[in-house]
Formats: C-alpha cells, sequence, structure tokens
C-alpha cells in the first residue's frame, strides 16, 4: 500500500504538471521553456546513488563519470512516463555510442514489478531501484502542495521529485547542469543541441572513458 500510495501521489502531481506546461510550450518564444528542460545557473554536484538492476548487480552514479548521464525518475502506472519514453529511446540510438547514459529510477514500485514490467516492456535503459541500499522516495506537503524527496542511507534529501517523469541531466563530471518535470521534448532541437555540447565537454577532459563504463547496467534484457 505504501508503494501505490507514493506512486498514485506523485502520477497524480506529473498529470497536474504536464497539463499546466503544455499551454506554455505551445506559445513559448525560449527553446529551452518550449522543450519543457531547465538549466540551473551553476551546476552542482551529484550526490552518490548506489542503486540494483533487475539482475542483482549494484550500480553507483559514480560508474558513469565521463558520461552524460540522463537521471530519469519514473514509475509503472504513469501514463506522462510512456508519453516521454520513445523520445528518450531515440534519443539514446543517437547519442548513446558517443557516451549518453539513461537510467530509469524507480523508486515507488515493489521491486519484481519492476523486473517484470521492465522485461515485458523491452524498456531501452537500465532500470534501478533502491535493493536494500538505503535510498527512498518520501512524498512531504510543502504549504499545501505534495512533493517528494529521493532521501540517501543518512535519510538526507539529495534530490527534489515533484512529480513523474522527473529527469535530471548529470554531465561528464557528476555535476547536474539541468531538469525536466514531466514529458520533456528530447526531440527538439534545443535538447539535441544540449546533449551534443555535454558530450563535446566531456570527451575534452576524460579520454578514453567512453570506451568503458559499468558492464553489468546495460546487460540482459533490459537494453538493446
Amino acid at each position: 500500500m505504501k508503494f501505490a500510495r507514493i506512486a498514485f501521489t506523485l502520477c497524480l502531481a506529473a498529470v497536474c504538471l504536464t497539463s499546466l506546461a503544455m499551454p506554455v510550450q505551445l506559445f513559448a518564444s525560449d527553446p529551452a521553456t518550449a522543450a519543457n528542460i531547465f538549466m540551473y545557473p551553476k551546476p552542482y554536484k551529484m550526490a552518490e546513488l548506489v542503486l540494483q538492476t533487475p539482475t542483482g548487480a549494484s550500480v553507483s552514479l559514480n560508474d558513469y563519470r565521463g558520461r552524460v548521464v540522463l537521471l530519469h525518475f519514473w514509475s509503472i502506472n504513469c501514463p506522462a512516463c510512456r508519453i516521454e519514453e520513445p523520445l528518450l529511446e531515440r534519443l539514446k540510438h543517437t547519442f548513446g555510442p558517443s557516451g549518453l547514459e539513461i537510467l530509469a529510477v524507480n523508486l515507488v514500485d515493489p521491486p519484481q514489478a519492476i523486473a517484470t514490467h521492465a522485461a515485458a516492456q523491452r524498456m531501452p535503459f537500465p532500470v534501478l531501484f533502491d535493493g536494500g541500499r538505503g535510498f527512498s522516495l518520501k512524498v512531504v506537503d510543502t504549504g499545501g502542495k505534495s512533493t517528494a524527496f529521493v532521501l540517501n542511507p543518512a535519510k538526507e534529501a539529495i534530490l527534489e521529485v515533484p512529480g513523474f517523469p522527473t529527469t535530471y541531466i548529470v554531465d561528464g563530471r557528476g555535476s547536474v547542469v539541468g531538469y525536466s518535470i514531466g514529458p520533456a521534448r528530447w526531440d527538439s532541437g534545443f535538447a539535441m543541441g544540449l546533449i551534443q555540447n555535454l558530450l563535446a565537454d566531456g570527451r575534452a577532459y576524460t579520454p578514453g572513458v567512453l570506451r568503458g563504463g559499468p558492464k553489468n547496467a546495460s546487460a540482459g534484457p533490459h537494453s538493446r
């Protein structure tokens, strides 16, 4: 019941966010706003995040240093997530060979349900959940508005997840540079240019790193 309550609350929040964002995107003159992608004035260091794949492999975000990572928070019963997934899949197909990774993080559904769903849907990116590592998603009420925070094992809030989907953009240095709440236009010129520039910047200071990376995270039936 706890998993279902959190997932329902955040999926409902995502529906509201999506309905509010769509008119803005239709009339936005700023390419970033039109794509529903927002950049931080200054990158900040991403906190440690250690999760598990359906095959039992342990994955740390630090394993992806030198790659550009989209940290994509989703849930099984999230209509907006299903809208966004094909765009993310095409983005991975285009930029994956150059060093883009998309990590689909689910901290609200039961692990077995996540594994079954990922296998049935043949999700094209690594699917991660807590698996006893001590990371969780806690819904809080902030003045009548529900949001949620990713808590680490020390119960410290390291990321906010206002609704599903929420995606954080992490550069090759392991710094968060931007985010999206609700489906983003990952096929837009702004998004494509952003990823391309981040990848080029990563290659400038991490030569050879892109040939490596975690061996277990992308293996198995959940990647293609």
